[in-house]
């Protein structure tokens, strides 16, 4: 198949979808999902770029947050200046790429007044969400006071409905994202008529740029809300026809940002893919491999083990020389990759030869980096302006390998910085795809068909399937039959009422047990950890000091001779109190991905156990005489109706902890130390009463009687089965209409 056959095979598929929409309804949306299906002219968009005599070869930095993909390309590049650092990676959904251009200059994309509008109407439907949320708060929260005799005409009262409406918002991430948007768009001092579509700028170096695109693309800029996409142009050798497209991270708390990365990856030819080498290979990493490969076509993947230098100290990794403990991690890493993906091919045979590739380069060892290593040998000189990260890295590497990192020997301790960065090896690989590109992009062009074709295939099989299985159900149903099945359903109602509604306050008795006792686990671990991080972050050493006594004698005799001393102890402390902030910070971030995703975990396991147990039910009540298979879609629909919020802490208290430097000294260090403990606390307190909430909240997201909802969703699909056998004629002969059309396509 070509790529013309296949959009040709994609135009039919979809305006098969079109013509049959009234039968496929609302489970479509799920089988676009799960095979990627790309409307047509999204897909010949795509293979039009790949057929483009000047394309540019697409390169995607993905991997988790603070997973060191800012100091990937730094190091790349800039050779290890911080000309993209945190502060002015785009924290919005803005794209950021990274092309060659004659100056260094940036051309800046604003939404347009369309998008604007549509900005606008979601943050309005968000608005009309959060009224109906309220409504229902403001009746459930009455009730439940009522019941205890207290007053519901209290601020407090009115401050609980407020927050339990937004917490239950928080899960609709896109029209929260929308709200937050709007309402800084609408902050702005800018005359939006008269803004244009873009705006481009020019720097004489790259220093100057990053300083001006802070308008742009960092949390406070003027511009933020309005930037749509950054385009950077640099007169730098190493981006000559290549285009590196710097996406948000894998496990981004906000989804709509962890969308974007996603929806990016279509258009890469090669990934790098940026995981930590203290968590190498997760979950997350694995999944996002699986899905370009097998649905994008992506067969180009750079897998990088970054920040290894934070692997050096301990037990099971010290080794005599830096040399041997480097070899030790890269062939663990090595031996951990190799291991992963061919358990990999094993479950999924369609992935091929994609990772024998890695594989055989991770037999002996994994490909490593270091950026703060790469920044710390280019500044060696310039120590003084060393953030709190890299003044801990270099004491770190000081303390534990001291003969290797001494501050008199700047070229040894420049060799054995350049050897964790490995920066060389990087730009080799760099260096590497950049000749192969016609190949690479040939190669991409052939799989981008060959995936989307397997894609399409799965697809027509579900459709097939769903047709089929509908059809049989229309055709072995007897209307006689379905009528008593429905009497028999208004007869047996009342028996089973009460044991169905016990089913469900089970169920949510023990997911609120289980939600309280496991997130709460996961909050304990992550404050341990970072009350540890926040305590490394800190240094104290005492010195045996001299001085001369407080006394006229001991002043005359050290005049005289240098006598009258004593000698003394003083405890220096110092702090990197950068450190403790961003410590803190990616506690706030961090913690609500991963409550988020722990809860996920447990209510998909309530949701089946919801399931299983109500469906036992049913059927013992209502006897074999019911079909099986609506008694459990009418469960599952049920189940499904739980939303999880999302965790999101209130950081602004951080922004009041600040310090001078980049290290604090004694009373202060010890004050700000203090501070950032007393926050940190005071965040755990604040995400403990969170889970508290949200789980006392689980049984009023349910619906209040559980058994109704059940007989009512019952008798109105039996209704529905029912009109269609009815029409049975005209139903069978549409359904194989359908069936038959499908297989042509």
């Amino acid at each position: 198949m070509n790529a013309q056959h296949l959009l040709d095979l994609s135009q039919r598929f979809h305006e098969w979808m079109e013509k049959y929409n009234p039968e496929l309804e609302k489970d479509i949306a799920q089988w676009l999902q799960k095979h990627a299906i790309d409307r047509p002219e999204a897909l010949e968009k795509a293979f039009d770029q790949l057929a483009e005599d000047d394309r540019l070869l697409q390169i995607g930095v993905v991997g988790r947050v603070k997973a060191g993909k800012s100091s990937l390309l730094n190091a790349l590049i800039f050779d290890g200046h911080s000309i993209l650092p945190k502060a002015a990676t785009p924290m919005t959904a803005a794209l950021t790429t990274l092309t060659y251009g004659d100056a260094f200059g940036a051309q800046v994309q604003f939404y347009t007044a369309a998008d604007r509008e549509n900005i606008e109407q979601s943050s309005l439907r968000y608005e009309q969400r959060l009224r109906e949320e309220k409504a229902q708060a403001f009746e459930t929260l009455r009730q439940r006071r009522l019941r205890s005799g207290r007053s519901v005409d209290d601020e407090q009262f009115h401050a609980d409905v407020e927050k339990t409406a937004q917490r239950a918002l928080q899960g609709e991430h896109a029209l929260v994202a929308a709200h937050d948007q709007w309402q800084r768009i609408r902050g702005l001092k800018i005359d939006l008529a008269a803004l244009d579509s873009e705006a481009r700028l020019h720097a004489a170096d790259a220093q100057a740029l990053a300083r001006q695109l802070l308008d742009y693309v960092s949390a406070d800029g003027e511009y933020m809300p309005l930037t749509k996409s950054v385009d950077i142009f640099l007169p730098l050798d190493p981006l000559r026809n290549l285009r590196i497209i710097d996406t948000p991270g894998l496990n981004d708390p906000v989804q709509s940002r962890e969308e974007r990365t996603t929806a990016l990856l279509k258009h890469c030819d090669v990934v790098f893919i940026v995981s930590p080498a203290g968590q190498f290979l997760s979950e997350q990493d694995i999944e996002m491999m699986s899905r370009i490969t097998q649905k994008e076509g992506v067969q180009e993947l750079v897998l990088i083990a970054s920040q290894v230098d934070n692997q050096l100290y301990g037990s099971d990794t010290r080794q005599p020389t830096l040399q041997s403990a480097l070899d030790k991690i890269t062939r663990t890493l090595g031996t951990h990759m190799v291991d992963t993906l061919q358990r990999l091919k094993v479950q999924h045979p369609e992935i091929g030869a994609t990772f024998d590739s890695l594989i055989e380069r991770g037999a002996g060892r994994v490909l490593y980096t270091s950026g703060i290593c790469r920044s710390l040998s280019v500044r060696f000189e310039q120590q003084d302006g060393w953030d709190s990260g890299e003044c801990k890295a270099w004491d770190n590497l000081r303390t534990h390998y001291p003969d290797f990192f001494t501050p008199e020997h700047a070229e040894r301790c420049r060799g054995n910085l350049d050897l964790l960065a490995n920066t060389e090896a990087l730009r080799a690989v760099l260096e590497e795809v950049r000749q192969q590109k016609a190949r690479i992009i040939q190669d991409r062009r052939e799989e981008l068909v060959r995936a989307k074709a397997c894609a399409l295939e799965a697809f027509r099989a579900d459709l097939l399937d769903f047709t089929q299985a509908k059809y049989q159900e229309v055709r072995s149903a007897d209307i006689d039959s379905l009528k008593a099945q429905r009497r028999k359903l208004d007869s047996l109602m009342e028996v089973g009422i009460h044991e169905l509604d016990n089913v469900l306050e089970d169920c949510a008795a023990e997911f609120c047990q289980t939600l309280k006792r496991d997130l709460t686990k996961e909050l304990d671990a992550v404050y341990r950890s970072t009350l540890k991080d926040v305590g490394n972050s800190s240094e104290e050493e005492t010195k045996h000091l001299t001085r001369v006594r407080d006394s006229a004698a001991a002043k005359v005799a050290n005049w005289i001779w240098g006598g009258g001393t004593e000698t003394y102890q003083h405890t220096e402390f110092k702090l990197y109190w950068l450190q403790v902030r961003e410590g803190l910070e990616e506690f706030a971030n961090g913690l609500g991905g991963s409550l988020k995703g722990m809860s996920k975990t447990l209510a998909k396991k309530f949701r089946e156990d919801l399931i299983k147990a109500s469906t036992a039910v049913a059927r013992r009540h209502l006897g074999d005489d019911l079909d099986p298979a609506l008694v459990i879609r009418t469960t599952k629909s049920l189940a499904a109706a739980l939303k999880l919020p999302a965790f999101e802490l209130d950081t602004r208290q951080l922004n009041n902890l600040q310090g001078t430097g980049s290290v604090l000294m004694d009373k202060e260090a010890r004050t700000f130390l203090q501070e950032a403990k007393t926050l940190l606390e005071s965040l755990k307190r604040q995400a403990l009463k969170q889970i508290r909430e949200f789980a006392d909240d689980v049984p009023d997201r349910l619906p209040t009687s559980f058994s109704s909802a059940f007989f009512q969703d019952m008798r109105e699909r039996m209704e529905q089965l029912e009109q269609q056998v009815d029409n049975a004629l005209m139903t069978l002969d549409r359904l194989q209409r359908m069936a038959r059309e499908l297989e042509a396509a």
